[in-house]
């Protein structure tokens, strides 16, 4: 038997293999966050604690069910919650999910008493369920022009919006031609990747002149690109500013990465419940939450799930009000028992070394190899986006060869010249995304910035070990040319 999965071998055979043999292939699986000179530079994961893993491998094998939502408890005067509706037998871990969201909304402006949600599926089903139930929420006012729902992010907003609001046909209102304009629309950033508020006035003002009325808003805190924060509660004043007895606003912010960062290193800046018009939240436990994949958490306010929820008569309290139905128990279980172990403080001092490292590898940059640009980077979020543009890269073409930052499929087509510098930079997993020239203007055309994560598993000697090969890789290239 070989180590690898053989790609030849996908039948389901007749008779099974031996165990053993292939428990090694599991175990001999790489990770890209174990190399020892070199760690993914691009990717927001980070190596998980072993030691909340091993407590809680166990229930696994236990098939518990964390079907339904569990924030719903009635509440006494005493604070304690009188019920967990949930299908049956499975009590507590539904009472341990409901304990680990009301932790995460604590830091997030919200309440046990304030604040529903749930563990799912990673911040794409998490934003999915929020654009759902804004779209039910604002299907219940007017739209007396039959106009539809116009959904609004930036350029850098997550591809799970845009996702989101097509499965949910909000591009498609009545399939009437009419309606051309709604469904998910980009509005201008400043030079940090940040949402324009007059930019986004302008835009909503030329909406509504054209009949719309029905408004969802998705500002970002923290984009996989840059890091950079949209100004929540300037969009919160201006839905307050805008709203009429036609115009209707409902707000979900993605803090995906960002919702365990801003509020432990700053937290008295707004970007969830702490504005009146947000109304639904995404947060992301598999990246800076310390949770395995997928740790994707849900946050809304009180009863809005009420909008979404279907009969089912299997489980008790008759409905489930989520996308994903049944969940697992893992990431809830181990959130509750980490989060109560490190406490705030710990959190805090988790996030601090990466912001630590990521002005470290900003410094450095800076004085090694001062050809890579450095862009805008929010104080709060271990991001560091940069202009990473291979000098005397020619036919005007901008960023780093594809076959220095990767191993090609066919490498005929490459000259021999350059054969050395295949897969040079592989082990870094560098990703690169489009950001327009103007950012004001979303139609510009775009350069390509590479989002640096600076993650908790990384020391200085990676980042050290990092530049010293970009800047070695770069200076071979030139010489190649």
């Amino acid at each position: 038997m070989t180590n690898e999965v053989d790609r030849t071998n996908w039948n389901w055979l007749e008779q099974g293999l031996n165990g053993e043999e292939l428990g090694k292939r599991l175990h001999n699986i790489p990770s890209p966050y174990e190399g020892k000179e070199t760690v993914p530079m691009c990717y927001p994961g980070t190596h998980l604690s072993k030691t909340v893993l091993g407590r809680t491998k166990t229930l696994l094998a236990k098939q518990l069910n964390a079907i339904g939502t569990h924030t719903h408890g009635k509440f006494n005067d005493d604070g304690s919650v009188e019920s967990y509706p949930g299908e049956g037998g499975f009590e507590k871990v539904q009472r341990i999910e409901a304990q680990a969201i009301w932790m995460v909304a604590s830091v997030l402006g919200g309440s046990a008493q304030e604040t529903d949600g749930f563990f799912c599926g990673g911040g794409t089903e998490s934003n999915l369920q929020g654009l759902w139930i804004g779209r039910e929420w604002l299907f219940k006012k007017p739209d007396p022009f039959d106009r539809g729902t116009v959904v609004i992010g930036t350029p850098l907003s997550h591809y799970s919006v845009p996702k989101a609001s097509d499965i949910l046909g909000l591009d498609r209102h009545h399939g009437n031609a009419k309606n051309t304009g709604c469904g998910f629309q980009t509005v201008g950033m400043n030079s940090a990747g940040e949402m324009s508020v007059d930019l986004l006035r302008r835009m909503i003002n030329m909406r509504y002149e054209e009949g719309f009325r029905r408004f969802l808003i998705v500002p970002t805190v923290g984009t996989s690109l840059m890091g950079s924060i949209d100004p929540v509660q300037e969009i919160g004043e201006l839905i307050t500013e805008l709203r009429s007895s036609t115009a209707n606003f409902y707000m979900h912010v993605d803090a995906s990465f960002a919702g365990f960062t801003v509020p432990f290193v700053n937290p008295k800046l707004p970007i969830a419940f702490q504005v009146p018009e947000v109304m639904s939240v995404t947060v992301d436990g598999d990246k800076m939450g310390h949770l395995p994949y997928p740790g994707g958490i849900f946050l809304c306010r009180k009863n809005l799930q009420n909008l979404v929820k279907r009969e089912v008569p299997y489980v008790r309290g008759n409905n489930d009000d989520t996308v994903p139905g049944s969940r697992s128990c893992l990431a809830p279980v181990c959130a509750w028992y980490l989060y109560q172990t490190i406490g705030r403080a710990g959190q805090r001092e988790y996030v601090q070394k990466c912001l630590n490292l990521r002005d470290y590898l900003v410094q450095q940059m800076k004085e090694k190899i001062p050809w890579v640009k450095i862009k805008p980077n929010s104080p709060w979020v271990n991001f560091a986006p940069m202009e990473i543009n291979f000098q005397r890269y020619r036919n005007g073409k901008s960023g780093i060869p594809d076959f220095v930052q990767d191993y090609p499929e066919n490498e005929k087509h490459i000259p021999v010249r350059y054969g050395h510098l295949i897969g040079a930079l592989a082990e870094y997993h560098l990703r690169s995304d489009k950001f327009p020239s103007d950012p004001t203007d979303t139609q510009s055309p775009p350069i390509h910035i590479y989002k640096l994560c600076v993650m908790p598993h990384m020391t200085k000697e990676h980042i050290d070990r990092f530049i010293f090969d970009l800047d070695r890789v770069d200076k071979l290239w030139i010489k190649a040319n």
